[in-house]
């Protein structure tokens, strides 16, 4: 164990020894444990899990840090930046028993109890809250919006009437100009067609009323365009040759 930076105390165990002394830890400069492991036959043993706990003697809350792999040597790493003395140690300094909890599929756990060391924090003035980094978040609290004031059924309904009568007025139309189907069998072909054309234009007028799109509906309304100009022409060409 030592600290990065000038070395304060470092000391070399081998399982089962455990420190002999209890070091002071400050914020200063982090804390560096490194370790390696083996089995009974002196080869290296890759484990599953490696963390290294540290628990409060008087309050027992515990710390648990994991130890990351370093390939280069076998060996494996923890060390306790600023940020995580500022996070786990400041609010609550005092004798923490350091121990290394090990975990292997093949060769099963050890729990190894390396010793006492003191963490020592800064003396501040002013109190500070406990963080809590595992445990019930706050509630949160969600406000739907108010539904609107719809208007008297009276007026949606007068207004419902309004549309059709554009309708009534293009019947009325027609039956003041004399439109009549007596003599679509003259042409009976492209008068199917070019109905069928305009009944698509009235679909086309109905589904912008719905819900679809501005430009989607001028673009189909395009597209309708030309064929129903060729074909309504070659209707009322057919039409008049056979009335002459």
């Amino acid at each position: 164990m030592e600290r990065t930076g000038d070395k304060l105390f470092e000391k070399a165990l081998e399982y089962p020894a455990t420190l002999d002394t209890v070091p002071k830890i400050k914020a200063t400069t982090p804390l560096i444990i490194t370790f390696d492991s083996q089995t009974v036959n002196d080869t290296s043993l890759a484990l599953d899990q490696a963390l290294v706990s540290f628990q409060h003697v008087d309050t027992k809350n515990e710390v648990a840090l994991p130890a990351r792999a370093v390939k280069s040597t076998d060996s494996y790493k923890m060390d306790v930046s600023r940020k995580n003395f500022r996070l786990h140690f400041s609010s609550a300094p005092g004798v923490y028993n350091v121990a290394l909890v090990l975990g292997s599929f093949k060769q099963g756990g050890l729990f190894y109890d390396l010793g006492n060391v003191e963490m020592v924090a800064p003396k501040s003035t002013k109190a500070k809250k406990p963080v809590a980094v595992y445990g019930p978040k706050p509630e949160i609290h969600h406000r739907f919006a108010e539904p609107q004031k719809m208007p008297n059924i009276l007026v949606s309904l007068f207004f419902t009437g309004l549309v059709v009568v554009p309708f009534i007025g293009l019947l009325a139309g027609w039956a003041h100009l004399g439109v009549n189907a007596d003599k679509l069998q003259m042409e009976p072909i492209g008068s199917v067609i070019f109905m069928g054309l305009i009944a698509a234009y009235i679909t086309l007028a109905i589904s912008y009323w719905i819900g679809v799109k501005l430009f989607p509906t001028l673009t189909y309304a395009l597209v309708l365009a030309l064929p129903t100009y060729l074909i309504g022409q070659y209707a009322l060409s057919k039409r008049i040759e056979k009335h002459i």
